[in-house]
C-alpha cells in the first residue's frame, strides 16, 4: 500500500470512528443466522457495527457475545438492541424502539436499559436518549444522505410501492428513466463520489478501489449498479431497500424487519442468560488478551478489507490462536477472492463452498460479493 493510500485510510478510519455512521447493520443477518451455527454452547468475537447481528445472536442463546468497535456511537446502540432484546418484556415496546425509532419515554427507557451496563454506555444514552424522540431511524450520516437523495431523486414510499409491483425489466426502465439521470447531475455527482459518502457507505479507499475494479469507473455507476441488484431482490420483504428508498420499514409484514425485532426472535431472546461484554478498542488488543480456545465463532463484518495484507494476516492468525478447533470465522468482502487462500492458510481455515455461496446468493443487502463461512482447523 501506498504511504498516500494509508495516509487517506488512516485519515477516514479516524472520522468513521467518531461520527454516528448508520442506525441499521447493512449485513443480512437473517443470512448469517442460517448458516453460522450458533447454540447455547457459542462464545462470540463480533465487530458490532450497528448492532443487528449481535441483537440477534441473543435469540439463539450463545454462552457468551464480547462485541467490539472502535466507534462509540455504533457500540452503544448495539448493548441498547441486545439489551431490549434481552429484558423487554414488551415485543410491541421493542418494536416502537428499533422498528419505528420512536418511544414516548426515551429518557426512562434507555436508563432501564442501560442500568447493568458499562458506566460510559450509560453516560453515552444519558446525553442521547433524545434520538428516540425524533426516530432513530432517522440519525446518523447515511440516514441523512440517503434522505437527500430521495428528495433530489423524487423517491418516496408510493414510490417504492408501485416499483414492487412492476416486473424486473419494468423496475430497470423506471430506474434509467426517474433515478439514474439524477446521479448524473453535477452536484449529486460530486456528492456520491465525495468522501462523506465513502464514511456513509461504511467503505474507504482501499475497499472503494478494489469495487471499482470490478463495478465501474466512479462511485455512481457502482451506485447504479448496486441500485439494480437491489431491485432484482424480493422488495416487500427487504428492509434494506425499504430503508433507503422509503427511510422506514415496510410494517405491513412482520419479516420485512431485521430479525431481532421480529416476534418470534423477541419471544427466543427475552430472558436469555448470554453474557454480552462491550468493548470499545481495537480488534487486536481485545485478540492479543485472548487465550487458547477463547472463542468458538468470529463475525468480522467487511473489517478485513480494510486491512493492509499485513493486519489481515496476523488478524487470522490470531483468530487461530485463539479460537476452538471446529469454530466458525465469518466475514463480508467486496472481492471474490480468499484472502484466507491469499495468506496460504487454507489448511487451517476450510471455507464452507456450499454455505458462502448460499448466503452470498440470498443477502439482501446485495453490498458484497462474498458472504464468506469458514470452519477453523488447528
Amino acid at each position: 500500500m501506498s504511504l498516500q493510500r494509508h495516509l487517506k485510510n488512516s485519515g477516514f478510519e479516524q472520522l468513521f470512528q467518531r461520527a454516528f455512521v448508520y442506525n441499521i447493520l447493512f449485513e443480512d443477518t437473517e443470512v448469517d443466522e442460517r448458516f453460522l451455527g450458533l447454540d447455547e454452547r457459542s462464545r462470540i468475537l463480533a465487530i458490532s457495527g450497528a448492532g443487528c447481528g449481535v441483537a440477534n445472536y441473543v435469540s439463539q442463546r450463545p454462552r457468551r457475545v464480547d462485541a467490539i468497535d472502535i466507534n462509540p456511537h455504533h457500540l452503544a446502540l448495539t448493548a441498547l438492541k441486545a439489551s431490549a432484546a434481552q429484558s423487554l418484556q414488551s415485543h410491541e415496546e421493542l418494536y416502537s424502539m428499533f422498528g419505528l425509532g420512536l418511544h414516548p419515554n426515551p429518557k426512562q427507557i434507555t436508563r432501564k436499559l442501560t442500568e447493568t451496563l458499562p458506566s460510559w454506555i450509560q453516560r453515552y444514552w444519558q446525553s442521547h436518549h433524545r434520538v428516540f424522540r425524533r426516530s432513530m431511524i432517522q440519525a446518523g450520516m447515511t440516514a441523512r444522505l440517503l434522505g437527500l437523495l430521495r428528495a433530489l431523486s423524487g423517491i418516496d414510499t408510493q414510490w417504492l410501492r408501485n416499483f414492487i409491483s412492476q416486473t424486473v425489466e419494468q423496475r430497470y426502465h423506471m430506474l434509467e428513466e426517474s433515478v439514474f439521470p439524477v446521479f448524473e447531475k453535477p452536484l449529486v455527482k460530486l456528492l456520491i463520489n465525495s468522501p462523506v459518502q465513502l464514511i456513509a457507505l461504511g467503505v474507504n479507499f482501499s475497499q472503494k478501489d478494489r469495487l471499482l475494479r470490478t463495478e465501474g469507473t466512479d462511485l455512481t455507476e457502482f451506485f447504479c449498479n448496486y441500485i439494480r441488484r437491489i431491485a432484482c431482490t424480493d422488495l416487500e420483504r427487504n428492509w434494506f431497500a425499504w430503508y433507503a428508498a422509503a427511510g422506514h420499514f415496510n410494517h405491513d409484514i412482520p419479516d420485512a424487519v431485521p430479525p431481532y425485532v421480529r416476534a418470534d426472535h423477541h419471544e427466543r431472546s427475552c430472558g436469555s442468560d448470554t453474557v454480552m461484554n462491550y468493548q470499545r478498542e481495537n480488534i487486536f488488543k481485545v485478540l492479543e488478551r485472548g487465550a487458547p480456545n477463547s472463542w468458538t465463532h468470529y463475525t468480522f463484518c467487511d473489517a478485513p478489507d480494510w486491512m493492509s495484507d499485513e493486519a489481515q494476516l496476523k488478524l487470522f492468525k490470531e483468530v487461530l490462536r485463539t479460537s476452538q478447533d471446529g469454530g466458525r470465522l465469518l466475514y463480508r468482502s467486496v472481492e471474490d477472492h480468499s484472502l484466507i487462500e491469499k495468506h496460504g492458510l487454507g489448511r487451517h481455515f476450510q471455507l464452507d463452498n456450499a454455505a458462502s455461496d448460499r448466503a452470498s446468493e440470498l443477502d439482501r443487502t446485495r453490498q458484497y460479493r462474498r458472504v464468506n463461512f469458514y470452519t477453523i482447523c488447528h
